[in-house]
Parts: structure tokens; C-alpha cells; sequence
């Protein structure tokens, strides 16, 4: 393999897909087949991910349905996210020192390490992020984006990034949600209906990037960014490519464990 990392430029695919390829490049990355790679996506149709260990009624299950959302377990932790008006980032590398690994075999230092290159990505837009801290209510939540954890960021208080991670031997996964437009009641109302109209006014669950920024800005200047921001953190050149053969095959055969939505993906 190259000392170079890799890229793999923003594409759109179904819930089930998205989570199979994240698992294809852990698993090849283990292998010694692929580099640690940085993945930038979105959902078509739009999704409500939930956690691998994260439980959801039926009649949640079935007022998200009830609007054309489909329903994802993801093979990471963490709350219900909502796929809509974001944009999802997906980084897998090796963590400790017998791997050669970028990353600390520490949780939480690899998550720093990681959410480092996002920090420094949206540097280089003008916008100035933070770490959360945990928090007891998180575990309570339904949403992601009503609680920090110290694998989030913020900008001013507020959410923008939600981020989850996976290890598998020496292998980690991390991906997140990057919020762009989405409207602030959005999650409520799939969650728990409708929020009467003088309340949805003065709802603030998170921050929105192009409020911050006062524009709008495309993927591509967003891919970017988060290039440059991962290629600052790491020291790493990353170069766009494409899956190899192998991930897409296993991409293929792992999507059918992605396909149930609510059961239990074993990892």
C-alpha cells in the first residue's frame, strides 16, 4: 500500500449500504488490504440511524416510516440521528503502537484525535468548534443531538457534530453527522409528533453550518475541507480513490445484515 491515505469522494446510497461500506473498509483496512480512509456520503432515502445497542418503540418505528424515513442500526454506538439536511463523514484507521496505528488505544484520545481533523477542517472555513463534554442526560435521550459527549462538537453551546466509533481488534470506525439546514424540529416530530407552532419558534436543538457561516456551500468545498483539516491533523497525504473490489463485494454480502433495520447487527 501507499504511505498515502485515501479518500473516497462523496456519493449518495440507501441507509443499508452506507452502513455496509463503512463496515467493507474496517474490515479490508484489518486485512491490510486498504489505508486508513477518510469517507464523505449521503442518504437517499432519507434515514433515522440509531445505535447498536439503542431500542425504539413501534409507534416511533412507525411515525418515522409514516413520513418516508427509513430506519438504520448502525454497528457503532450512540443515539437516533436524523439523515436529512447533513452531510455523514466515515474515518477508519489502526489504533496502538503494535499495529503502527495513527490512532491512541484510548477511546476517548482517538475520538480527540479524529474530531482534531474536523476541528481544524472547519478552521478553514471560518468556523470555530469545540469538544463536548459527557453528560447524564445522554444516555437517557432518544436524540443524538440533545446531549454532548466529549465525542461531539459544538460551536457555541450548540451541536453541529455527532459522532460514533466502533472497534474491532485493532481497527477503528468513526462517523458522524455533520449538520448543514436541518430544521430544528425535525427530530421531534419523528420522534414525537408534531411540536405545536408557537413552541417550534423558539426551538434550538442545534447548530446549522450555513447559519454560521451565512451561506450556503457545496459538498464539494465541504469534501475539501475536511480533506485538508484530516491531512493537517495526521500529517498524511490523502488522495481520492475509489473501493477496491473486495470492499465492494463484501459491501454487498454485509448489506443483508443492514437490511432488517431494527435487529441486532452482530459485530
Amino acid at each position: 500500500m501507499s504511505d498515502s491515505w485515501r479518500l473516497i469522494p462523496y456519493q449518495v446510497h440507501d441507509a443499508a449500504t452506507n452502513m455496509a461500506i463503512d463496515e467493507a473498509i474496517l474490515e479490508a483496512h484489518l486485512h491490510g488490504k486498504v489505508p486508513p480512509t477518510l469517507r464523505v456520503y449521503g442518504w437517499k432515502p432519507r434515514a433515522v440511524s440509531i445505535g447498536y445497542g439503542q431500542r425504539l418503540s413501534e409507534s416511533i418505528e412507525r411515525r418515522i416510516r409514516d413520513r418516508g424515513f427509513d430506519i438504520v442500526r448502525r454497528p457503532t454506538g450512540g443515539r437516533a440521528v436524523v439523515h436529512a439536511h447533513e452531510l455523514t463523514y466515515s474515518f477508519v484507521g489502526s489504533a496502538g503502537t503494535e499495529s503502527q496505528g495513527a490512532l491512541s488505544d484510548s477511546v476517548i484520545k482517538a475520538y480527540k484525535q479524529i474530531c482534531e481533523g474536523l476541528i481544524l477542517a472547519f478552521q478553514t472555513l471560518g468556523v470555530t468548534l469545540a469538544l463536548g463534554e459527557s453528560s447524564s442526560q445522554y444516555k437517557n435521550a432518544h436524540d443524538c443531538f440533545l446531549a454532548t459527549t466529549s465525542a461531539d462538537l459544538h460551536h457555541d453551546g450548540k451541536k453541529m457534530i455527532g459522532s460514533a466509533q466502533l472497534r474491532r481488534r485493532h481497527g477503528v470506525l468513526q462517523h458522524g453527522s455533520i449538520l448543514l439546514d436541518q430544521p430544528q424540529d425535525l427530530m421531534m416530530d419523528l420522534l414525537f409528533g408534531k411540536i405545536e407552532t408557537e413552541a417550534k419558534e423558539t426551538y434550538s436543538r442545534h447548530r446549522n453550518l450555513f447559519d454560521v457561516l451565512g451561506r450556503t456551500i457545496c459538498f464539494s468545498e465541504l469534501e475539501s475541507a475536511l480533506r485538508t483539516g484530516f491531512e493537517i491533523a495526521f500529517h498524511h497525504t490523502i488522495l481520492p480513490s475509489g473501493l477496491i473490489q473486495s470492499e465492494t463485494s463484501s459491501s454487498k454480502e454485509l448489506r443483508r445484515s443492514y437490511e432488517s433495520p431494527l435487529s441486532v447487527h452482530k459485530v
